[in-house]
Formats: C-alpha cells, structure tokens, sequence
C-alpha cells in the first residue's frame, strides 16, 4: 500500500481554494473570509465559496471573474437570505427539452441549434460516443466489455420524455426498431422525439455529464463537473454524512470515487482485507479522486427528481421513487414507484432539495437534478448523492402519471440497472409484450422504455417498467420478462 495503515481522503476539489465566510446573517458574524487548507476540506457550519484561486486577494470580494474557468464572480453572487423554493409537480404536457427551450429563452439565448445528449462520457474506455480523457474524468472502471448497448438503452430510455423542442442526440441516429411504435402504443400522451447521429462544433448541448470535445455546453462545465463530484455535498449541506481524514479513523467507513459512474467505485472498508481491495482498485484504476464518510446504517432509501428553472427559484417536481430492503438486509436495485406515497415522500426530501438548490443557483447552474437520501432507523435523512442532470428513474415516474391519469394506475415498478435481459429476439419480445397489454387492457402495463438487440439474437437487453395497482402483479410480471444476465453453462 502507499500508506501501510490507511488511505487519505483525495478531493477532486484541492486545485480550488476554499474560502470559509463568517456570515453575517447569523447573527454575529461580520463577513470576513479566511482560506480553508485542503486537508479540512469542508467547513462544518458556514458557507464556503469555491473559486480557481491558489492565493487570496487583497480584496476577496473582486477580480475573480476574469477567468473562464472561476466557479464564483464575487461574493454577490450568493444570496444568503433563506430562499423558498416555489415547487410545482409536473404538468404532463412539458417534456425534457421543453424545459430547456424554456430556460433558454429566459435567459434571451438566441442559438438554436441545441441538441439534448443523454449519453454519458467515459474516462476508462475511447470505445464510446464522448471520451473524456483528461479534464472532466468520470470513474467508471472497469470499462466495459462493449459501449453499444449505453450507448442506446440510456439515451433512449430519456428519449422517451425527451419532446420536440429539440433534437437527442444517439449514435446510431435511429431508434431499435419497433421502439418508437410502441410506445405510441403503450404510454398515453408521449411525443415521439428527433434523433441526430452527431453534434457539431456549432451546437449548444445540454450534456447529461460535461464533455471534454463539446464546445458549447448550456451550462458550464467546469461548474456542472464540480457538482457532479461527491465532495461538493458538503458544500451545499451539512444534513449528510460526516467526512472523514482517512479509512482507518473510524470504521466500517465508505469510500467513493469523487465521479463514480453508476455503483462503481464504491466500497465500504470494514477490516484490512477491505483496505487492499481498495488499494487493488485504486492502482488498476489510475488512483482516482475519492472521498471518505461514516458508514450510517441504512433503513431506507429514497431519490427525487426535478428541474431548477434558470432563475433558481421556480422548481418543478416529477416525484420520487424508493429502493426497498430485501429479506437478506440488501436494497433492491427495482425502483419503486408508489403514488400514495409521493406527497409524503416530497416533504421528507424538500429540506434537502432546497439547500441543493440554493448552491445551484449561486454557481449559475440550472436545469434536471436528481437526489438521493438515505434515511436511518430513527428517521435522520443523509444526503449522499447529487445528480445535475436528468436521473434514471424520471422517466418511469413521468410514466407512472400519464397512465394513473389514464387509467388510475397507482403503482410502478421500473428496473434498468445491471445487465437485465429478455431472452429471446427483438421480435418475440413485441409480439408477447403486446399480447400481454392487450389482454390486461386496464389492469396492468408493460412500457419497454429502452432495449439494444445482442447481435446474437438471443437475447435483448431492455430497461422495463410494469405499471398497475397492485405491486406483487407487477412484480411478478416483471420477473417473467427481465432476467438477470444468465452464467453460461461450463
């Protein structure tokens, strides 16, 4: 190991200064900033203003910004009276890049050659759509076997609530066929979107993740890669876990990349054989940025979807969704979709949602965010993951509520992660899917949101959701017609 009793916390954020205000609406502070070192990293109860400076000026509250890359101009960008958001659920008739049409034209941008990229960069692999190679690294190794299928099923499954207000962006240009007619088959008041195989150097992206050879993002990069790190959590908020220096101070600690991709780069260090797992990742991985947290035991788990509108005040909601405890004590990686449960669940992760957005709003970022809280078994929330974009199960909740309206469906259940198949080919999962709706006309419902046919014809990989009123028919359904990837006999 390099260390031979623990590793160091490494934030992706130390070519930053951190600037800790004595802030004045407390009551007695009188405004004066001092320079945080790196190791502390993260103040515990003032706010911290994140700026590309290695010294303080003379004067902190002028001359940052002149550089492209300062995440904050000056201190009057934040405002540090409390802010109430205004929310309002989603109406069922905006869609993806209308909201981005809207803000848009808010803000009186005049290009419209904007193009929604729903397909994440890698770091790990040049087999993709978007290498980032150098500036905005996202941890997703092991890189995988094959990019096509996240090439597809991610982008299409977005797609699918994406609207017309602007084109998406997938690789191939077209959709799987049969896709499109199904879900004009299966989900009441979608619009079928555009599709484009390319982005060029005259278009403005709205990107899922910053990417390093677009040239023209809606929002900045180096601030949308700065909010997608784990160690800007806590910047925004302290209603989350406690930071630790390293992974010997306290365990069982969790440990993360600060860009991991999906559940990668995730570990929960327990005892010294957790430590050299560790250490084997880190060296096969190109020792990453990480940070490390008390480990808090878990009792639910819970992740909400919305979009900030550019003025940082207006908020629409699109709902939440839950993964449940299983019997063995592990969460289930089903998300699931509970409307009796919504209004409940939008109050118990509006404290978070707020301060996340307030920290948006003082960095100029607006637009999809996702967040996730995990709550204890007294009931304390732990916000332990921001996403500033559009988030997997958005699509399955917006689902949920054109067919409640509909056909007062109530429940859903939506799986998409993993390597989960039909097994059969692309034909004969339309022709059973469609007999299958036809014949519970009413009762229940299969939406395939996204699928990528293996070449073999085997099987198709698909994200699915199964929607209805009662969990345990959905979930049997849902079992008949997404496996797991199978082990191959020897």
């Amino acid at each position: 190991m390099t260390d031979s009793t623990h590793h160091r916390a490494m934030s992706s954020i130390n070519d930053f200064t951190l600037l800790e205000l004595d802030r004045p609406d407390h009551g007695n502070g009188d405004g004066t900033l001092k320079e945080l070192s790196s190791t502390s990293m993260i103040p515990r109860s003032t706010l911290v203003i994140v700026t590309e400076t290695e010294k303080l000026h003379e004067d902190p509250t002028h001359g940052r910004s002149g550089s492209s890359t300062s995440l904050v101009a000056s201190l009057s960008d934040f405002d540090f009276a409390f802010s109430k958001l205004q929310v309002k659920d989603w109406d069922m008739q905006t869609f993806y890049s209308d909201y981005i049409q809207q803000g848009r034209e808010y803000l009186k941008e005049t290009n419209n050659n904007v193009i929604m990229l729903f397909e994440s960069p890698s770091s790990s692999t040049a087999d993709s759509s978007f290498h980032n190679k150098t500036k905005y690294k996202f941890h997703d190794w092991p890189p995988p076997v094959s990019t096509r299928s996240k090439g597809i099923l991610g982008p299409c499954r977005y797609a699918l609530m994406n609207g017309t207000s602007y084109p998406a962006f997938l690789r191939d240009g077209q959709a799987p066929d049969g896709l499109f007619a199904h879900w004009q088959k299966t989900v009441p008041g979608v619009v079928v979107p555009t599709l484009v195989p390319k982005v060029t150097d005259n278009d403005v992206v709205y990107a899922y993740l910053p990417v390093e050879q677009i040239q023209h993002h809606v929002n900045d990069p180096n601030t949308h890669y700065h909010l997608a790190g784990k160690d800007a959590i806590h910047l925004m908020t302290q209603k989350t876990t406690k930071l630790l220096p390293d992974t010997r101070t306290s365990r069982p600690c969790v440990v993360k990349t600060t860009h991991s991709m999906g559940s990668k780069g995730i570990f929960i260090i327990r005892n010294d054989d957790d430590e050299a797992e560790f250490e084997q990742f880190l060296n096969d991985s190109g020792h990453p940025t990480f940070v490390v947290t008390d480990f808090v035991d878990i009792a639910r788990n819970v992740a909400c979807h919305f979009f900030l509108h550019p003025d940082g005040e207006h908020l629409t909601w699109f709902g939440s969704n839950e993964n449940k405890r299983l019997p063995d004590g592990s969460f289930s990686s089903d998300s699931y979709l509970e409307w009796q449960d919504q209004e409940k669940l939008k109050k118990m992760q509006l404290p978070f949602v707020e301060e996340v957005a307030q920290y948006c709003k003082s960095l100029g970022f607006w637009g999809f965010c996702g967040v996730d809280v995990l709550f204890d078994s007294r009931g304390r929330g732990y916000l332990v993951d921001i996403n500033p974009r559009v988030t997997g199960s958005c699509p399955a909740l917006m689902t949920l509520q054109l067919l409640r309206d509909k056909y007062a469906f109530t429940l859903g259940l939506f799986r998409r992660s993993g390597d989960i198949n039909y097994y059969g080919d692309a034909q004969s999962l339309w022709k059973q899917v469609d007999e299958y709706n036809f014949a519970n006309e009413g009762k229940i419902r299969i939406v395939i949101h996204s699928m990528y046919e293996a070449e073999t014809g085997d099987r198709v990989r698909i994200n699915i959701g199964v929607y209805g009123t009662d969990m345990e028919d959905c979930k049997a359904v849902l079992n008949q017609f997404a496996e797991p990837k199978r082990e191959e006999s020897p």
